[in-house]
């Protein structure tokens, strides 16, 4: 009798160490997973602000770029287009009527070149951000669109105006810039609608057009849209909701929802 007590002892002894045992194994797994979450969230952290830095700084490039070019045409393309048109008007040539025409004809084009490069300048520098904020920005945009008269192009503004920082709305300014040019180039429209609104503690800024339209899943499949992906890299820069909903054959709307 003693001796089965003894054995049961034994059994319940061991049976106790083994859960303990077990028990040990498992809070000692606990804390390995719970540190390797830990490592991971770091590393995705660390992962998630150099992608940022990266991307940051790869359009830091891009708008210095702009900057130069903006330069460039300003002081020595539009320059050289100024000192062509004075040696054209300085030419004496009373006598010969067809080749005061042709210089006529030839001033009159280097007159438009001269003023494309300089709204081409325009839109290219951010000056007009840092001394007119966005909404002059856009209606300088608009005023260079409408000379082309197709598209039609409206501007509305809803709320009352807040100046965002800058560099939120030189990045605004970009990316309607580029759904704009996206709809010359691919949607076959002649009405665009942009609209800003203020409401909420969000500019809404929002580019209707009645083209033709896509299928917005093949965003994703399609390697030239590099426009789309310029636009919504710019928008995260920001904390911006970025949106496209369009159906073919009846228009696209563009939404950036960025917050003040």
């Amino acid at each position: 009798m003693q001796d089965k007590e003894i054995v049961i002892s034994i059994v319940i002894i061991c049976t106790l160490l083994i859960i303990i045992l077990i028990g040990f194994i498992a809070v000692i797994l606990l804390l390995y997973r719970k540190k390797q979450n830990l490592f991971n969230i770091r590393l995705e952290s660390i992962k998630a602000n150099y992608d940022k830095e990266l991307l940051k700084t790869q359009l830091e490039i891009q708008e210095n770029t702009f900057q130069y070019i903006s330069r460039e045409i300003h002081d020595n393309i539009g320059q050289f287009i100024s000192l062509a048109k004075l040696h054209l008007n300085t030419l004496e040539i009373r006598g010969n009527p067809h080749a005061t025409s042709r210089v006529y004809d030839a001033v009159e084009l280097l007159t438009r070149a001269l003023d494309e490069l300089r709204d081409l300048s325009r839109s290219l520098s951010s000056e007009i951000i840092r001394n007119g904020g966005l909404t002059k920005a856009i209606e300088q945009l608009v005023t260079q669109l409408q000379k082309l008269a197709i598209p039609e192009v409206l501007f509305e503004i809803c709320g009352d105006y807040q100046f965002l920082d800058e560099q939120k709305e030189i990045f605004i300014l970009r990316i309607l810039q580029e759904a704009i040019n996206n709809v010359i180039r691919h949607s076959g429209a002649d009405r665009i609608r942009i609209l800003l609104n203020y409401e909420n503690n969000n500019l809404v800024l929002s580019i209707y057009d009645n083209g033709k339209g896509f299928d917005t899943a093949i965003i994703h499949h399609q390697k030239n849209t590099a426009g789309l992906s310029n636009m919504m890299k710019r928008a995260k820069m920001i904390s911006a909701e970025f949106r496209i909903e369009s159906v073919p054959h009846s228009g696209t709307v563009i939404t950036l929802i960025a917050p003040y």
